[in-house]
């Protein structure tokens, strides 16, 4: 079964574990007062509408979490699922680049998935709340923390699901990568949705609006976060565009190694967040050419010994520069190790075998198959069967053995 196949049972798993939930859920409770709905809907959707972008505007992040949680204290949970499947449904976030994205512009699947996961994490949720003994429009905090965090076992379970199924990862290293980052925010985000629910069951409608600040505030925090992720990273790859300026022949080599290095880095199994690393990695893997003199990266004959000893620097420098910015500490080892050789003869550390980081050796094959499929000023580009024997030839001394047999199956497919 391929994984477009799977991608789609998956998703109609979801479809039918939401159904159902939810047909359980209307045959037991109901909605007794439709301006409590109305009001709670309209937050909700509203919440959802300022959905934070990620970088690559796949994903995005919320605060509606609170609303899920302030829904399920204060109206149970036919209140709460239905407002929590509307604020998806209904939906209409700005994103760069694509204007409001919305129901009608949506591609059907994803508006699927998402309805379908809000409406089987809040059912469970809600659910739970009652079984541990919550009762609705009544606050008790252990059983509300313990829901908050069951929520976000099955959040991450459920996107850690269809990311590792639609991209062949390893689920295990997917959800515990996911669940590192989305815990901390789901729990601040959640206590103020406790919040919310206390403003409403002593003071009614009104508190909710005043205390509907401190959410918008976690939304800006949020933001900001993102947006100066998004800078640094930006300020980088501009670095990145003025290396490719200087040299010419490396123009789009980046982009190329970071497929070639992913698909390795799938191929052999490698966890969600190290693929995550090597993607960035790859794109700024020659940063540090930027400190290299024009004269040498541009020289049309083969570099002197003295030049190749400049040329050298380059991935000391690359992971000095990106040692500076704090969220890609995690690449600096990659940046500075991609020219290390399996055998220790390589740069600039001597590292060899198993010292080598191993999204570092799946770089350093990744960028040599790139550099010998490219037509450079001293020679022309070898054929992909040349490149492939040429790595082949050198599994066990320049690059690492088993990611070589590897490499070479991927691409003889």
């Amino acid at each position: 079964m391929g994984v477009k196949d799977k991608t789609n049972l998956f998703l109609g798993f979801l479809v039918i574990l939401a159904s159902s939930l939810y047909i359980l859920i209307i045959s037991k409770f109901s909605i007794e007062n439709i301006g409590m709905f109305l009001f709670w809907a309209v937050l909700a959707i509203v919440v959802e509408s300022l959905l934070i972008p990620m970088p690559n505007n796949t994903v995005g992040v919320s605060v509606g979490y609170a609303i899920n949680i302030a829904t399920i204290i204060i109206g149970g949970p036919l209140l709460a699922t239905t407002t929590a499947g509307l604020g998806f449904l209904l939906r209409a976030p700005k994103i760069e680049g694509r204007g409001y994205v919305h129901i009608f512009n949506l591609p059907p699947h994803k508006s699927v998935f998402n309805v379908s996961q809000s409406i089987i994490v809040t059912a469970i949720m809600s659910l739970i709340y009652l079984s541990l003994g919550g009762r609705i429009g009544e606050f008790t905090l252990f059983t509300t923390i313990l829901v908050i965090l069951v929520g976000v076992i099955i959040n991450t379970s459920i996107i850690s699901g269809f990311i590792s199924i639609s991209n062949d990862l390893d689920f295990v290293d997917t959800w515990t990568s996911n669940i590192k980052g989305f815990s901390p925010s789901a729990l601040a985000v959640g206590t103020i949705g406790i919040i919310i629910a206390l403003a409403y069951i002593g003071y009614g409608y009104g508190a909710v609006i005043l205390f509907f600040g401190p959410l918008l505030l976690a939304r800006y925090s949020f933001k900001l976060y993102i947006e100066m992720r998004n800078l640094y990273l930006s300020t980088i790859q501009a670095l990145n565009k003025t290396v490719e300026a200087k040299d010419p022949y490396t123009s789009g080599h980046a982009n190329r190694v970071e497929k070639f290095a992913v698909d390795l880095a799938k191929a052999y199994h490698l966890p969600f967040e190290s693929i995550q690393n090597l993607k960035t990695a790859s794109i700024l893997h020659d940063i540090g050419k930027i400190g290299i003199h024009d004269e040498i990266l541009n020289k049309a004959s083969r570099l002197t010994q003295e030049e190749y000893q400049e040329i050298m620097r380059h991935p000391a420098i690359g992971a000095e520069i990106i040692s500076k910015v704090n969220f890609l500490s995690d690449i600096t080892t990659i940046v500075r190790h991609h020219h290390e050789r399996y055998d220790g003869k390589g740069y600039p550390d001597g590292l060899s075998g198993e010292d080598i980081p191993i999204e570092a050796a799946i770089l350093m094959i990744a960028d040599s198959y790139d550099a010998m499929t490219s037509d450079r000023p001293y020679r022309k580009a070898m054929t992909p069967e040349e490149a492939l024997s040429e790595l082949e030839n050198n599994a066990g001394t320049q690059f690492h053995p088993e990611l070589v047999k590897v490499f070479v199956s991927i691409m003889d497919h």
